[in-house]
């Protein structure tokens, strides 16, 4: 069992699950309760929709694994479990029960949904983590911009199934629905580019950290192909970037809004707990040094701090609540 818990990433899995469950009860719930309306997709549909996108991404796991036991061998011999706890044969086997599985949850959310061509958006995921795993990863950023699409994507997922559900249930937008639609789909948008960022930033970073096994293996990978220095100014920029949108997301949004305009608690978090944090842990070590251990503290800094502005849901439930009367 714990080979097995390993091997799908338990620990990004769960932060799958609760980033789901964070934007339905944290961000759509609230805003859709001051504003009077009803939640329209339903519960067991979501928890379909949950279980499908963490049981295809634990089968992706799987089947990178799978195709990268070569690399491993050199970057991370000790922690192999494909060819080693596990074999190859078994590996394969349980990447297909896992993605069955998923896209039968899928199905599921599919019929609680309403709309049909939600399934394409699961044999998509599927068929692209398989050809990441198998060609994608050994391109230049290629690999790297899927893998961060597809986390981006896991907000909107969320997002997408209720407004359909919302549009599918009513017959005449008033302005309740409108604002309460907008300003949850607009806040889950942000999330969804933050999200896309962060694991950008972060798949960057693990390359440069595996740089030895991947140019053994004829990986060409960003840092293979222009060197870690020039790859360290790369997240740099994104560091910069991310620290920026954390910025126009209050400013330029949230301080506007009726909810937040006098909040200064929002401010403090999304300042010294996401975008300072960013710059001054991630951004500017990234540009000194080319060390593996450099590497692995700014990926495990960049999961802690994604992890931080996921929870900013929490405070974000609370002051819509708190202020829903203004």
């Amino acid at each position: 069992m714990k080979n097995f818990l390993r091997l799908i990433r338990w620990k990004n899995i769960l932060v799958i699950a609760l980033t789901m469950m964070a934007m339905r009860m944290l961000v759509i719930f609230p805003v859709f309760k001051v504003y009077g309306i009803d939640v329209m997709f339903p519960d067991w549909g979501f928890y379909m929709l949950m279980l499908a996108t963490m049981l295809i991404a634990a089968g992706g796991y799987v089947i990178n694994d799978y195709f990268d036991v070569h690399i491993d061998s050199v970057n991370r011999s000790k922690k192999m479990i494909v060819g080693v706890a596990m074999p190859r044969r078994k590996a394969i086997a349980l990447h297909l029960w896992l993605s069955i599985f998923g896209l039968a949850c899928g199905i599921a959310a599919t019929v609680a949904g309403h709309r049909f061509w939600y399934i394409f958006i699961f044999i998509g995921a599927f068929a692209l983590l398989w050809i990441y795993s198998r060609d994608l990863k050994k391109t230049t950023f290629w690999g790297n911009l899927l893998i961060a699409m597809l986390s981006g994507i896991v907000p909107l997922l969320v997002a997408m199934t209720e407004y359909f559900a919302v549009a599918d249930s009513i017959s005449y937008w008033d302005i309740c629905h409108i604002n309460a639609v907008k300003m949850a789909m607009q806040v889950i948008i942000f999330f969804s580019v933050f999200a896309f960022l962060f694991t950008l930033m972060r798949e960057i970073v693990k390359d440069c950290e595996d740089i030895e096994g991947d140019r053994l293996n004829g990986v060409r990978s960003i840092p293979v192909k222009i060197g870690l220095n020039k790859t360290n100014i790369i997240v740099g920029v994104l560091a910069l970037i991310s620290s920026v949108l954390v910025g126009f997301f209050w400013y330029g949004y949230l301080s506007q809004t009726r909810f937040f305009m006098y909040e200064s608690a929002a401010y403090t978090y999304l300042t010294w707990l996401v975008a300072l944090p960013t710059m001054i842990v991630v951004g500017i070590p990234t540009l000194f040094g080319t060390s593996k251990r450099k590497y692995s503290f700014v990926s495990a800094a960049l999961k802690v701090i994604m992890i931080i502005g996921i929870a900013f849901c929490i405070e974000f439930c609370h002051i819509v609540l708190s202020n829903g009367n203004i």
